[in-house]
């Protein structure tokens, strides 16, 4: 069975023991990478944590070469944050550059707007981006090495209700639904005459938002369908599975990683009291 992102975008983990992990370790360890990105609030820091995440995903055997199609999003999305900080923040330091860019001079004093580059904003900015990148290395290892039934299975045998494992397993699919029914919807566009590429950045915003109107209509249909197959099998938020066919059980190799991410967190964190 293809893995969350494996539906989506097909990148899924090779690491064939990495798969037969737990889901409640395979989940816990981008988990306590995520919970260790307040911790690491200077750059070295925050480059050991995208260091970790990117061996853990090379040990999943998730292929990060598929990512480099995004990285010119991430990198545009980190040009902004470093502009908007240098424009509209100004952290105390030791400053590199500085100009004025708004001079007015007022009855109660002179008004200045100033870009002013400190070597502590430099360090907070690159901090922040390089969390980004820990934070899309996690999500990337989680959803690449779970899957619909992992999600069923591993909840049922923690003994949570049937109900509530089939809705987070409903949840992942909808992504996945939600994402074929709009390039349902372009291809659909495209074929009335729109030219996605030609068009200019505005227009192409308002066709994407024009776009959401079928998408919204085709999500509550999809949720109707679903609600009338669920209470047609008698399933509710509290029901549970009345039996089971598949032993899903913690082993060793499964409690030690998710005492290596226990462990990572609290490194993390000791590391960030520290400094």
């Amino acid at each position: 069975m293809p893995t969350i992102l494996g539906e989506l975008a097909g990148v899924e983990a090779r690491s064939k023991k990495y798969m037969e992990l737990h889901v409640l370790a395979k989940i816990t360890l981008p988990l306590f990478i995520s919970l260790s990105l307040p911790f690491a609030r200077e750059p070295l820091q925050a480059l050991a944590l995208v260091a970790v995440s990117a061996a853990a995903c090379a040990a999943a055997g998730v292929p990060l070469s598929v990512l480099r199609k995004y990285l010119l999003v991430i990198v545009s999305m980190s040009a902004f944050i470093v502009l908007a900080f240098s424009l509209f923040t100004y952290i105390p330091g030791r400053v590199l550059y500085e100009v004025t860019l708004w001079r007015v001079q007022a009855e109660k004093g002179v008004f200045e707007w100033k870009i002013a580059v400190t070597d502590a904003g430099l360090r907070y900015s690159t901090a922040f981006i390089l969390r980004i990148f820990a934070m899309v290395l996690s999500a990337t290892l989680l959803l690449a090495s779970v899957t619909d039934r992992d999600l069923v299975w591993g909840l049922l045998s923690l003994r949570m209700p049937f109900g509530a494992c089939v809705a987070a397993s409903l949840f992942f699919r909808g992504i996945h639904l939600f994402v074929s029914d709009f390039h349902t919807v372009r291809e659909a566009m495209m074929a009335r005459g729109v030219d996605f590429e030609r068009t200019p950045l505005a227009k192409r915003f308002m066709l994407y938002a024009n776009a959401l109107i079928p998408l919204l209509s085709l999500m509550i249909t999809r949720s109707y369908e679903v609600s009338l197959a669920l209470e047609s099998r008698g399933i509710t938020p509290g029901s549970r599975s009345a039996s089971g066919y598949h032993a899903y059980r913690m082993r060793r190799s499964d409690y030690l990683v998710v005492l290596a991410g226990v462990g990572l967190m609290l490194a993390f964190a000791a590391w960030g009291w520290s400094a």
